[in-house]
């Protein structure tokens, strides 16, 4: 069986509010935004100068002005998990990245993490964008644990708002940047007892959702938003089916993809808020980092017996779900 020992995180500390995307002008208002997407603040890699001159239309120039790389948050929200499960990099033996923002098609995130790290264990990249915790959980479920060494490193990071026009009023106020980190392992056991997974896509929907050759993020809003929901409640009603879910004790994780959304969800299954975990209200949309970051926020809240539910969704489209239990 396998465990999670310990979570880390990393976000930048530029703070995006509403009156800011109101002041440049492009069709939108901090009220609106709110009660649309009900996020009020999104963090960025990049400076509100810059942000405020030249609106991002050259996402190529961002990377190279950047306060951090995803590179960069991958590796400290690395740093951190292992600090909290307390072993060092050189006992990882195997590291999995999901990055949706790459600076580069080669080498992969998990082998410049890897290098940052001083890791000699073997190093790729398993990527998907929103639903990547689930992926990665699935992914190593199916493999024979005996196979799998001691230790496994996950990492989601993504530098989104590197990759927005400001110019679009909607993409702006959805993203935020950052990297979330766990620790597997087959063989100790941690906080929280993996229980089920999955993980799955239909590429017919593949175009929903792209970051193009010149590096700009473009979605269909309105049906990834209405898939998003729809799904998620069916991998909720599935594992309350199979588990008999309590939602007086039991923990809902969602894709951080906007407040409102989320808050259809819970409303449609009858989650309380406090049994809900978000961030996205004031760190924005961080893509596959979003639900585990969320979690690693709460972690000292877990209780024992408890059940966490995840269910994310996004591009491909995916989407998966995560079953874990509280030791």
């Amino acid at each position: 069986m396998l465990h999670i020992l310990g979570m880390g995180t990393c976000h930048p500390d530029t703070v995006v509010d509403n009156k800011f995307l109101e002041d440049l002008d492009v069709g939108t208002n901090a009220q609106w935004i709110e009660e649309k997407i009900g996020i009020k603040t999104r963090v960025t890699t990049l400076s509100l100068d810059y942000i405020k001159a030249t609106r991002n239309q050259d996402p190529r120039m961002a990377i190279e002005v950047a306060s951090m790389s995803a590179t960069d948050l991958g590796t400290k929200a690395a740093e951190a998990a292992l600090k909290k499960v307390g072993i060092k990099a050189e006992q990882v033996g195997m590291i999995i990245v999901n990055c949706c923002t790459p600076r580069d098609t080669m080498p992969g995130e998990a082998v410049r993490i890897a290098e940052r790290l001083n890791c000699p264990g073997i190093a790729f990249d398993v990527y998907t964008a929103c639903p990547a915790f689930a992926l990665h959980i699935d992914f190593l479920r199916n493999y024979n644990e005996s196979a799998l060494p001691e230790f496994v490193l996950c990492i989601s990071t993504a530098a989104m708002t590197q990759h927005v026009n400001y110019n679009d009023r909607s993409d702006g106020a959805i993203w935020g940047d950052g990297a979330a980190a766990w620790v597997v392992s087959p063989r100790h056991k941690g906080r929280l007892e993996i229980l089920d997974s999955t993980y799955t896509a239909d590429p017919s929907r593949c175009e929903a959702v792209v970051v193009d050759t010149y590096q700009h993020f473009k979605q269909d809003g309105r049906a990834v938003r209405d898939f998003s929901v729809r799904q998620t409640v069916r991998l909720i009603k599935a594992l309350e089916t199979q588990y008999s879910i309590d939602w007086s004790r039991d923990i809902f994780i969602g894709h951080q993809a906007n407040r409102t959304m989320l808050e259809q969800i819970t409303n449609n299954r009858e989650i309380p808020p406090t049994n809900h975990w978000h961030n996205v209200t004031y760190l924005g949309n961080q893509a596959g980092a979003g639900a585990p970051a969320s979690l690693s926020a709460h972690w000292e809240h877990i209780q024992p017996g408890q059940y966490i539910v995840v269910a994310v969704v996004g591009a491909g489209l995916s989407w998966g779900s995560i079953l874990m239990k509280g030791c």
